[in-house]
């Protein structure tokens, strides 16, 4: 059982899954920011630069698919066998399939089929190693950290995620304007998979001195290990933690999409903010999220986590619409304070991912805890991102909607699928506990 006072392997646990947090967005964000690059190497020449696009998300997609997959089977045994393994197997693995990517064999080598399906698979097995990650990382962080601090220390590894995608945003930024768009085509695209490499060894190294989790320890000793959890995930009464879990996760993915997959199209382009504006604008935004994440997990630690979210969730519901004429009020202004603004608020908006670690890991009990954890979370972000997209299509086709918006603008439609996720959030919480308070073993 988590200790009173932070010890050395409540840190190292801690800075572990905030390097592997961190890892995953700075992956997640080389394949969006490269999509430009990445559509014209892998998809047809002879298809529209729209579905040359479609085919570079797809990739995208396929990891966030295979998430579900990799939590299930990486944090059912976590669950059975225990934590620390399967903690330096899932970041090796991530290590592993990022050099993969850089060396992927493209259409000139094998084939545009074979080069595309390669990297399909590739990226499939990227996201079943990230989604064991989550699954067995965030629980062993929680479990070793001390009671009245998992708010606080759940904020500080979630915050790994807008830094690890800024960082990430960034260097490819600096390496584009320093080799040039040709040879980002011809080879800077590699580096920057290969790049992920370094702070995959930094948590290897991290890792190799970690101890198993002293909550899984003393449910060893008890006896209280369950030999099949992911069945047992299934069946009642952890079903009905688990389905609380899923509707909470997939609230949350459509507040979280329906804000950033909206904000490129609304501030970029030929007449509004050029790359490298836009790029400063979106790193501040991120940089408030690493902050914001922080600061809500250490305040959840004194409030609550239900409580505190379910305020967080009208706060959403009632800030949905002015963020998005603030967005297109600095979009045509072309204003950069207007914009900083905007992206203060848009941060604001992710501040409830700050006591996602600590209250799901506090959701489940130690024997479904990481197969719980990781499935509940990863099954929220396959549903939440992928009905994204056809939910605000559908909202926009509606006749009022497309009369205030018009026929190519997206921000009312978006606000509506925001204030949607910020709903079932919300009644999600309804049929929850307070957990801040509860004893992990």
């Amino acid at each position: 059982m988590a200790e009173e006072k932070m010890t050395s392997d409540a840190k190292r646990a801690m800075w572990s899954q905030f390097l592997g947090f961190g890892m995953d967005a700075y992956d997640m964000a080389m394949v969006i920011v490269l999509a430009p690059v990445l559509a014209k190497i892998f998809a047809s020449p002879k298809l529209s630069e729209a579905w040359q696009f479609l085919m570079a998300a797809l990739l995208y997609a396929v990891t966030m698919a295979a998430r579900p997959v990799g939590a299930a089977v990486f944090g059912h045994y976590a669950d059975k066998i225990g934590r620390r393994f399967l903690l330096v197997l899932t970041i090796a693995g991530v290590g592993i399939m990022s050099m993969v990517c850089a060396f992927i064999p493209t259409p000139a080598q094998v084939g545009l089929v074979e080069a595309y399906i390669i990297f399909m698979v590739v990226r499939f097995i990227m996201g079943c190693f990230f989604g064991g990650e989550y699954a067995v990382g965030h629980t062993f962080a929680i479990e070793h950290a001390p009671q009245r601090q998992r708010g606080k220390i759940g904020g500080f590894i979630q915050s790994g995620f807008p830094l690890g995608y800024a960082v990430a945003s960034f260097i490819v930024l600096g390496v584009s304007l320093i080799i040039g768009e040709n040879a980002m085509h011809d080879w800077g695209w590699r580096l920057m998979f290969f790049s992920g490499v370094a702070p995959v060894g930094l948590a290897l190294y991290i890792r190799r001195k970690l101890v198993e989790s002293p909550v899984f320890e003393h449910a060893k000793k008890t006896g209280t290990v369950d030999k099949r959890p992911l069945i047992t995930l299934f069946k009642p009464p952890t079903l009905w933690i688990f389905l609380q879990v899923f509707a909470f996760m997939t609230g949350l993915f459509l507040v979280d999409y329906a804000v950033y997959q909206f904000i490129p199209k609304i501030l970029k382009g030929p007449d509004k903010f050029n790359l490298i504006q836009y790029t400063f604008i979106y790193g501040v935004a991120l940089f408030c999220a690493f902050i914001g994440y922080n600061f809500y997990g250490w305040l959840s630690d004194k409030l609550g986590r239900r409580r505190l979210t379910l305020w967080y969730c009208l706060y959403c519901i009632v800030l949905g619409i002015p963020l998005y004429k603030t967005l297109i009020w600095a979009a045509v202004t072309k204003s950069m304070a207007i914009a900083i603004v905007a992206a203060i608020l848009a941060a604001s908006l992710k501040l409830a991912w700050g006591i996602i670690p600590a209250y799901l890991s506090e959701r489940f009990p130690t024997k479904t805890r990481s197969v719980g954890v990781g499935v509940g979370y990863s099954a929220g972000a396959l549903v939440g991102g992928a009905g994204i997209t056809p939910l605000v299509a559908l909202i926009h086709e509606m006749p009022p909607i497309v009369a205030i918006e018009g026929p190519s603008e997206l921000w009312l439609s978006a606000s509506a699928v925001l204030t949607l996720g910020a709903i079932i959030t919300f009644l999600s919480l309804l049929w929850s506990p307070e957990t801040k308070d509860l004893e992990l073993s």
